[in-house]
């Protein structure tokens, strides 16, 4: 049997791994769109294409199994109930999620501040795994790290209005948004 913290791992991998190539690959078609004559081969139509692409597919993937990461890691930590790091770990992985989830949607020519921004979210949701399970962080490397060992819980009722407002400007983004086009595979 494999144990919880093993399968977390997996899980946490191929969400940060298919992250990584989706902002790699967004970062690359916003640069290559807004500096189309320095960024030379980066931005002929089919470089462009094959970037989207992969970008587009690497979001899904890891949008895909980003909450099953996200339950496998509090079935995965010790101490769930009284720790501070795996709150704020679940705040990053929803901001997380939130971000990604934006950035599937092609709302604005933001799309590459997006994934960073969702980037930047999923790291730091990883970062605080590293600590609860390692004690070690990606981010212990910089000079600066956010507070994260400790946390202020909010009310319930205030919890369950943020929890609506995001679900109506969900609602609202995927109504009154552009609708999605179907890519070809030519």
């Amino acid at each position: 049997m494999i144990s919880a913290a093993t399968f977390h791992a997996v899980m946490g991998e191929i969400v940060v791994g298919t992250m990584v190539l989706a902002t790699l690959c967004a970062v690359g078609c916003t640069v290559a769109s807004l500096f189309p004559g320095m960024t030379g081969r980066l931005s002929s139509e089919s470089m462009m294409s094959t970037m989207d692409k992969a970008a587009l597919a690497g979001a899904s993937l890891g949008l895909a199994f980003m909450p099953i990461a996200m339950l496998s890691g509090s079935f995965a930590a010790d101490n769930a109930v009284t720790n501070a790091l795996l709150y704020n770990k679940f705040v990053y992985s929803g901001l997380a999620l939130g971000f990604w989830a934006a950035y599937v949607r092609p709302l604005s020519a933001l799309q590459g501040l997006t994934a960073v921004m969702a980037f930047l979210m999923t790291t730091m949701a990883s970062s605080i795994g590293g600590k609860l399970v390692r004690d070690e962080s990606l981010f212990d490397i910089l000079p600066i790290w956010l507070p994260s060992d400790s946390a202020t819980v909010l009310n319930p009722i205030i919890s369950a209005v943020l929890l609506l407002i995001g679900i109506v400007a969900l609602v609202v983004v995927f109504r009154l948004g552009p609708k999605a086009e179907r890519i070809s595979l030519d």
